[in-house]
C-alpha cells in the first residue's frame, strides 16, 4: 500500500484491484456493499490505521453496519445477502515464493456470520485467502480508487459497478468497452437487447452517478466500431466518456467531510431527484459550516452504535438541521 502515501487527501479512498472491478460476477447491491465494507477494513488494516478484531478462536472479523450496507431496518436482508454470499466462490492464480510453482486458489470470501442481537450490526469472519483477491493490485493488476460512501449509497448493482469502472479510468477521457465483454462482466442475459442495456442499465447509472458526490461523472454512447461486411451496422462498443468533477470550494481534507455530509443528507431526504441535496451543500459551504455539520452528524451516528439513538431519530435530526439552519425542506 506504499503508493497510497503519495496520494493527495482527495485520492485517499477505498481501493480494489482491477481484476475485481472488471470481474465476471453477478451479486446483489447489498452483497456489493458487504464486499466494499470488507475491502475497506482490509485496506485500513494494511495501512495500519486500525487492527482487526479477533473472535474467541482468534480469527479476524469485520463488523458490518447493516444500515450502511442495506439501508435502515434492513438487517434481515443484509444477513440473507451475507449468507448467500457464503455460497459464491472466488479464484486467482499466483506463484509460490519459495517453490516457484504456479498455483490456482479457490475459496469463499465469507466463512462465518455472527448476528449481534439487539443491534444493527453483524460480524463477518472472512477467509484470509480472500485478501489477495479483494485488495491486491500489484504488478500487472492495477487498482481502482473510489469513494466508499458514494459506492455504498448508489442504488442498483449495475450502477455500483459502473461507478467503480469509471473511477478506474479517471485518468483518461474515453474508455472503449467491448459490448460483448461488458455483457459477460455484468452477467447480462441475452434477452437484454442493446436498447434494454441503454434504458435499464446505462441511463439510470448515468443519472444517479452524475447526481451524486462522485468526483468523476460520465456520459456514454453505443457505437459500431467493427462493422461486418454485408450486415447492417450494430453497436459493438460501449464508449464511456469520463468527466472529472472540479469542485473549487472543496480541497484537501474537506473532501472526506463533504462526501460524508452530502451522502447523509441525500439519504435523509430519501434520495430525491431534485436539487435539494446540492442546494443544501451550497448553503452549508457558504455558511462555512461544513466541519460543524460533519461533527454533528458523526456524533449522531456514534449514538446509534451506542444504542442511544435510532436511525429514524438520526434522520429526523438531520432534517431538523436542514430546516432550521439552512432552509432546506
Amino acid at each position: 500500500m506504499e503508493k497510497n502515501t503519495q496520494l493527495t487527501e482527495k485520492e485517499i479512498m477505498t481501493l480494489q484491484p482491477n481484476n475485481m472491478t472488471f470481474g465476471q460476477y453477478d451479486i446483489s447491491p447489498i452483497q456489493e456493499n458487504i464486499l466494499t465494507c470488507i475491502a475497506d477494513a482490509l485496506q485500513k488494516h494494511m495501512q495500519k490505521k486500525i487492527d482487526f478484531q479477533r473472535d474467541i478462536f482468534n480469527q479476524p472479523f469485520v463488523t458490518i453496519l447493516c444500515d450502511e450496507a442495506g439501508g435502515e431496518r434492513n438487517k434481515p436482508k443484509v444477513i440473507e445477502a451475507a449468507k448467500d454470499l457464503m455460497k459464491k466462490t472466488f479464484e486467482f492464480r499466483w506463484q509460490h515464493p519459495t517453490t516457484k510453482k504456479d498455483i490456482e486458489t479457490y475459496g469463499t470470501i465469507i466463512s462465518t456470520i455472527h448476528n449481534q442481537k439487539g443491534t444493527n450490526q453483524i460480524d463477518i469472519n472472512f477467509n484470509i485467502w480472500a485478501v489477495p483477491f479483494l485488495i491486491y493490485y500489484g504488478t500487472g493488476v492495477g487498482g481502482t480508487l473510489f469513494n466508499k460512501v458514494t459506492a455504498l449509497t448508489l442504488r442498483g448493482k449495475y450502477t455500483k459497478r459502473i461507478y467503480k469502472i469509471i473511477c478506474s479510468q479517471r485518468d483518461r477521457t474515453l474508455y472503449k468497452y467491448d459490448l460483448e465483454q461488458f455483457r459477460k462482466d455484468m452477467k447480462i442475459g441475452k434477452s437484454y437487447t442493446n436498447t434494454h442495456i441503454k434504458e435499464k442499465i446505462l441511463e439510470p447509472a448515468k443519472e444517479e452517478v452524475n447526481n451524486s458526490s462522485s468526483d468523476v461523472h460520465f456520459d456514454y454512447e453505443l457505437k459500431c466500431l467493427n462493422p461486418k461486411k454485408g450486415r447492417k451496422p450494430k453497436a459493438d462498443t460501449l464508449m464511456l466518456y469520463i468527466k472529472p468533477v472540479k469542485q473549487k470550494e472543496i480541497t484537501g481534507g474537506n473532501v472526506v467531510e463533504y462526501n460524508f455530509v452530502y451522502e447523509r443528507i441525500k439519504k435523509a431526504l430519501d434520495f430525491p431527484t431534485d436539487s435539494r441535496p446540492v442546494k443544501a451543500m451550497e448553503n452549508i459551504l457558504n455558511a462555512a459550516k461544513l466541519h460543524d455539520v460533519y461533527e454533528r452528524i458523526g456524533f449522531y451516528e456514534d449514538q446509534i452504535n451506542l444504542g442511544n439513538m435510532t436511525p429514524t431519530h438520526v434522520k429526523n435530526s438531520i432534517l431538523k438541521i436542514l430546516r432550521e439552519d439552512f432552509n432546506i425542506r
